[in-house]
């Protein structure tokens, strides 16, 4: 008898039976409706942003003529450019602070044992359960208090401690867990070397959690551009706005509804982020490699 040749397959998984068949292209029409889902809004956006024939300021399925007037409506009718400068002021300031203190404290919390570590992590992690308009009274109460000691406390600076404590509350945890991960040999064989702890943490742990802190970083950065509620009830007049609360003026009013104008502008915020999550792809793949070797 001639032996049956056998089926050679480019991997080791078997060919997919009717099941599976079905599985698979019920996984693709899912992916593929959540695709259209994401891009028709977007491109939506983009067509209402450059299209010249939407005169009437309301977004409708009009002829589409290439124009920038919507763009030039933005930067001379509004305070675009303001409420850009304010957001972005906020973002790095909110993201550097948040750098700094995440980084020691999820050390600390990882690597040193101290009185009262256990209770502070619990209180970090109920922190992370009260959503942060449940404290508005809470923050006003705050920023009275602190603006009556100095004048020079204004809301945005009590706007950039919100968003700074948030942060810190919710990234220690997670960053703990991340430096838990990382082998405590390395510590120890740094320490023999003559390293102290601070040397510890700048050498051998910064490196290796960079990508962790490049995502922090990222997180801590959107926060001012996507958030609406915060500035919209602190911020009380039109210059010191973000961009959310700034932008959100063109369609909550009638006298200044601009349907077209509010899309160009929700394109243009997205320009800060992109580049930011570009800058930070490097350090993502670049800072897997390196620190883990002792020297």
């Amino acid at each position: 008898m001639a032996k049956k040749k056998k089926e050679l397959y480019l991997s080791d998984r078997q060919p997919l039976n009717l099941g599976g068949v079905i599985m698979l292209v019920l996984s693709y029409a899912i992916l593929i409706f959540w695709a259209f889902a994401i891009l028709w809004p977007l491109s939506q956006m983009v067509i209402s942003a450059f299209n010249g024939k939407q005169y009437d300021y309301l977004i409708s399925n009009s002829v589409f003529e290439f124009s920038t007037i919507h763009f030039d409506y933005l930067f001379k009718e509004t305070l675009y450019l303001t409420w850009v400068k304010n957001t972005i002021l906020i973002a790095v300031t909110t993201a550097v602070l948040t750098i700094l203190i995440v980084s020691f404290t999820g050390y600390a919390y990882s690597r040193f044992r101290f009185k009262g570590r256990k209770p502070s992590l619990m209180a970090i992690m109920l922190i992370q359960t009260i959503p942060s308009f449940a404290g508005i009274t809470a923050y006003f109460t705050m920023y009275s208090i602190l603006n009556s000691i100095t004048p020079v406390f204004t809301r945005q600076l009590m706007l950039i401690m919100i968003y700074v404590g948030g942060g810190i509350a919710s990234n220690t945890f997670i960053l703990k867990g991340y430096i838990d991960s990382i082998s405590t040999e390395l510590d120890d064989a740094a320490k023999i070397d003559g390293c102290s702890n601070m040397q510890v943490y700048r050498l051998i742990i910064m490196p290796i959690v960079r990508p962790m802190l490049a995502i922090i970083a990222l997180w801590s950065f959107i926060g001012p551009f996507m958030d609406y509620l915060l500035p919209s009830v602190l911020l009380t007049s039109p210059e010191s706005y973000t961009l959310a609360a700034g932008l959100f003026t063109l369609i909550n009013n009638r006298e200044t509804l601009n349907q077209p104008a509010f899309a160009a502008g929700g394109l243009l915020t997205a320009i800060p982020i992109v580049i930011l999550f570009a800058a930070l792809q490097k350090q993502l793949v670049s800072g897997l490699a390196k620190g883990s070797v002792k020297g």
